[in-house]
């Protein structure tokens, strides 16, 4: 009994579920007919579906590039083809209202577009790239006058023109230029008597300049071999002293007249080959002679040598006259070996680097003595310690200008 009445109310639920369906399918019905009542509306509609749907899809979307290629750019809108857009509707909306009551009545609307794919467009589409450019340059106007506009700031790397194939220097500043070392030059005198200075002095580093005097039995060869190590070498010009010492071959006297004097300096610089300057072996009593002098000078100046100042006297006039006529000249600032012992050639050496220091170079004076080469060979190599360097000699001179009249 109780499965009769469970088989009774399964079919009457089927039925009830069956009515209800129908009556919505109804309804569904009665709204499609209201929506759409005539020709008009349905093209009503299919605007309001091209303006709102249809759009979006041929106008592109801006990119929105990452940041490293570039700020967005909006590309170009393309133009739809004129058949994806128009229905057929649509073009009877268009017709004048004589052609349109001819038409037929459409059933249905025919669709918007083709069947073809949503993705496919009139142009594959690429990314755009866009290089970073510096912002635009604009001009400033001045707050006094605004019709007088300023100049436009130009980066200066940009504005300079350079040539092809040339670099323009950096300007070098005060804070860039670095002082420069101190310098000290040696020159080695009394050259010629014997074999073992000549070797002994050709030994020393090549900075060293030699001083040979004249008629000597190894002047000559002392003075070629100079010449090949590329060394600077003078003529040690022996001259009067106050203690009327003998001066030997080439002397030059106070009591010489001037064509005396001339042909006696002349004959020692022609016997030696490269000579390129001259300096006083002794000659406290000549470098104190004016006169003397000038016609020492005339000589140089006419070959084209310069001359070193011993000063063997604190009255020497001997460089104020080589400046006068207008040769290379300087002064000697120490003598190294007055006193021939390591111990106080030491103590000279120390006062020529404090000099160097002092004035930015300095000029030392030697002899071919065994104590004054031994310490020299061994000293000239550790100049580094000192923070000074040894040059030529012609890096030392003193150059004034000429004041002689010709």
């Amino acid at each position: 009994m109780v499965n009769t009445r469970l088989v009774d109310l399964k079919k009457v639920s089927v039925v009830l579920f069956f009515l209800f369906s129908l009556y919505g399918w109804a309804n569904e019905l009665d709204r499609a007919q209201t929506v759409i009542t005539n020709d008009d509306d349905a093209v009503q509609l299919e605007e309001t579906q091209i303006t709102e749907k249809e759009i979006p899809i041929f106008f592109e979307v801006p990119v929105v590039l990452p940041e490293h290629l570039g700020p967005l750019v909006a590309p170009k809108k393309h133009e739809a083809p004129q058949e994806y857009i128009v229905s057929e509707k649509q073009a009877a909306a268009k017709k004048p209202s004589s052609e349109k009551a001819s038409d037929s009545p459409v059933a249905s609307t025919p669709p918007l577009l083709p069947n073809l794919p949503i993705l496919d467009m009139p142009q594959p589409w690429a990314p755009t790239m866009v290089p970073f450019l510096d912002a635009p340059i604009l001009n400033q106007y001045d707050s006094h006058s605004k019709d007088k506009p300023f100049s436009p700031v130009v980066k200066p790397e940009l504005d300079r023109k350079v040539p092809s194939g040339k670099v323009i220097p950096a300007k070098i500043l005060a804070v860039d230029v670095h002082p420069k070392m101190p310098r000290i030059a040696i020159l080695i005198d009394d050259l010629g008597y014997n074999r073992q200075g000549m070797e002994s002095s050709l030994a020393l580093p090549y900075e060293v300049a030699l001083a040979i005097l004249p008629e000597t039995p190894f002047a000559l060869p002392t003075a070629l071999t100079a010449k090949k190590q590329g060394r600077i070498t003078l003529l040690h010009a022996p001259m009067e002293n106050q203690r009327e010492l003998k001066l030997g071959p080439g002397g030059l006297y106070a009591n010489m007249t001037e064509h005396q004097l001339k042909a006696t300096l002349n004959k020692g610089l022609d016997g030696l080959p490269g000579i390129q300057g001259v300096n006083n072996h002794m000659g406290s009593l000549l470098t104190t002679k004016a006169d003397s002098m000038k016609w020492v000078m005339e000589i140089l100046k006419g070959r084209s040598l310069f001359f070193i100042d011993s000063l063997t006297s604190p009255k020497s006039v001997a460089k104020k006259t080589a400046q006068e006529y207008g040769l290379k000249t300087v002064s000697r600032d120490v003598f190294l070996d007055n006193i021939r012992t390591e111990k106080a050639i030491d103590k000279q050496f120390s006062r020529l680097i404090k000099r160097a220091r002092r004035h930015g170079s300095a000029l030392a004076i030697g002899h071919p003595y065994p104590e004054t080469m031994a310490y020299l060979e061994k000293r000239l190599n550790h100049l580094d310690a000192d923070g000074v360097r040894l040059v030529h000699l012609s890096d030392v001179f003193e150059v004034i200008p000429q004041h002689i009249e010709e």
